[in-house]
């Protein structure tokens, strides 16, 4: 994790402490309904092309100018289409708010300029400049929002931020990484294009369905206030992931795709990501599930009690849903996209269908069948990840037994002790105390147990993680080049 990274979750954290003082959770509910649409419109607008790019392993000038031209095409077509088509639209998500999507709609116009510049970064492994392009942009909607909402904007305080913040980064990416603009379309180039974005598309359209398919059914059963107070639920789960699993997957998806070929480098990496993600994972799911109301209070405010059982439901799925950004990178770095379609389809269909039987019990309910399909995505994966680069599950568990070990014994003692500390004065105080009893208790069975009985090739990894930035993890004893 960069430096700007973290600063970039942070600052998020920041913002949405603030908007969700400032805001009803109906308002968010509202933005959020309008963001399903925008979402799965998303999808085939980049169609993979950006994907693509970052996977190919040469690149021509013809190639990069016609992905260009496929995302200029693309980026116009899926605006015109929201915009011609915005009440029908609407009515599938169960939302009567077609001015506030056409307006968001625009983004697609706006960010198909620099699709292609965005990818290259992300090929050259410029994560710093990402990192500071992303940061800066986080602020810029974070301010404006905040602003606006303070102004009497309501939800369209939300609208206007995203808007103005994809300009930012629009602008900026061009700016880092200027192409020479051609409107053309090379067969050859257009074909193998069309072909790995067409499977890529297709995988991503049933992950959005899976993301977005429970923000669908409490949207269209349980009202926008009921998603509003889900929303904020997920995105609290969210705020973790985005710490650490995005920015891994950003950086792995470039260096998988540099190795794609030699298996045993991507099963070193892909074991030991696996167990820090495990390091990283449990203690803030055992300071959640003991804290969670305090971190709701803290975080959201006092109108929000009923994120706080939902949030403690959805934060057991943490581990897996981050440690499933390492798989989903690999396969795509592999070009088993068809392969990871299926995935995703079996995914998309555990939560639209988990979805439609916990709504009964609302958002509640919502929340554990979501955990269920979670977790069970996560296994999939792995078993997908074990047939492509032969690492077996029970090898993979094995590696992680002495921090699942620990971990369990360190909630049992948190479990113990939030009792006294839930007599202390304020939530925050409150929470940070028990922060830095977990985190302490971590930081000793790291020390004592954790580095002692676990391989050689892990605590080799954890000096390269000391020494070196999330960019360069490769194992320097096995000589990876």
């Amino acid at each position: 994790m960069t430096i700007m990274g973290l600063a970039s979750v942070v600052i998020k954290l920041l913002i949405t402490m603030s908007l969700s003082r400032l805001l009803l959770p109906q308002e968010f509910g509202q933005v959020a309904t309008i963001q399903i649409i925008i979402s799965f419109a998303e999808i085939f607008w980049m169609m993979g092309v950006g994907s693509a790019i970052v996977q190919k392993k040469q690149l021509s000038d013809d190639y990069i100018a016609t992905g260009n031209t496929l995302n200029l095409i693309l980026g116009l077509i899926i605006y015109l289409t929201i915009f011609i088509f915005a009440s029908a639209i609407a009515s599938l998500v169960g939302s009567n708010d077609i001015t506030m999507l056409r307006v968001l709609s625009i983004v697609f116009v706006i960010h198909s300029i620099s699709g292609v510049s965005e990818a290259l970064l992300q090929k050259e492994m410029r994560f710093k400049t990402i990192s500071i392009i992303n940061t800066v942009a986080a602020i810029i909607n974070g301010a404006v929002a905040i602003m606006l909402a303070l102004s009497g904007f309501g939800a369209w305080s939300l609208v206007f931020a995203q808007i103005i913040s994809v300009l930012f980064q629009t602008v900026m990416s061009i700016i880092k990484k200027p192409i020479k603009f051609r409107l053309i379309i090379e067969k050859e180039s257009a074909k193998e294009l069309i072909n790995f974005g067409t499977g890529y598309a297709l995988s991503k359209l049933f992950n959005n369905i899976a993301n977005q398919g429970d923000y669908f059914v409490v949207s269209q059963t349980l009202g926008s206030a009921a998603l509003g107070f889900y929303n904020r639920a997920y995105q609290l789960l969210l705020v973790p992931t985005n710490l650490i699993a995005t920015v891994m997957e950003r950086v792995l998806f470039p260096l998988l795709a540099m190795y794609q070929d030699e298996h045993e480098k991507i099963r070193y990496v892909v074991m030991n990501l696996t167990a820090l993600i495990a390091i990283l994972a449990f203690p803030i799911t055992i300071v959640s599930l003991t804290l969670g109301a305090d971190l709701v209070q803290v975080v959201l405010g006092p109108k929000w009690e009923e994120t706080i059982l939902p949030f403690k439901i959805l934060i057991v799925s943490l581990f897996f849903r981050m440690a499933y950004k390492i798989g989903d990178a690999l396969v795509r770095s592999l070009g088993a996209v068809y392969k990871r379609l299926w995935v995703q389809i079996a995914y998309a269909t555990l939560v639209i269908g988990g979805a439609y039987i916990g709504k009964e019990w609302g958002i509640v309910g919502v929340a554990v069948t979501t955990t269920i399909a979670i977790i069970i995505n996560y296994f999939i994966m792995t078993f997908l990840i074990g047939h492509l680069v032969e690492l077996k599950m029970r090898e993979l568990l094995g590696y992680l037994t002495p921090i699942i070990l620990v971990s369990i014994v360190i909630g049992g003692v948190s479990y113990l002790i939030s009792t006294p500390i839930a007599t202390l004065p304020y939530a925050l105080i409150r929470l940070i105390v028990m922060t830095f009893a977990v985190g302490f208790l971590y930081l000793l069975a790291f020390k004592f147990v954790i580095i002692k009985y676990m391989p050689e090739d892990f605590r080799g990894f954890i000096e390269i993680v000391k020494d070196q930035t999330t960019r360069k993890l490769v194992p320097k004893k096995k000589n990876i080049k």
